[in-house]
């Protein structure tokens, strides 16, 4: 047996296959999204990219997967079966859902900041994400006068 036969083994210990929709339904630790969570060399990495990458093959380096699938069809951010999956190696054309900020602030297509975290995109409150930068530059100031 290989070793990616034994991870694809493990792996499929994590799942419950929901017999309705074909979803694999990740059943361990899930982020705030509700996307699967899994600890792999020190790094933690969203599950249905794990299952894609050992039972697909590599991700292109920048490309994303999106669950093609309606709600109807697929149980979305906890499905981790990779027939359910696309790549897409295109960001210009990123969909912002409205949706609403832990503040309270409307996200939407005039108030939102897209952020590259690896290969990874992230779509913040602008309005959030421009107080967060002003209070760490009020923090650098305030630590570089106690410096002095």
């Amino acid at each position: 047996m290989t070793v990616m036969e034994l991870t694809r083994e493990f792996l499929r210990t994590l799942i419950k296959v929901q017999s309705s929709t074909g979803c694999w339904e990740y059943s361990g630790a899930r982020d705030a999204a509700g996307y699967g969570r899994i600890f792999l060399a020190g790094k933690e990495q969203k599950a249905h990219r794990i299952f894609y990458e050992a039972f697909v093959g590599p991700i292109p380096k920048g490309a994303r997967l999106k669950h093609s699938l309606t709600a109807v069809e697929c149980v979305g951010s906890r499905c981790c079966n990779p027939a359910h999956v696309e790549v897409k190696q295109s960001f210009s054309a990123v969909a912002i859902a409205h949706r609403i900020c832990r503040q309270g602030h409307l996200i939407g297509s005039d108030n939102a900041v897209i952020e590259h975290r690896g290969d990874n995109l992230l779509i913040r409150c602008r309005i959030c994400r421009q107080q967060t930068w002003r209070n760490e530059k009020r923090a650098a100031a305030a630590a570089k006068e106690d410096s002095r």
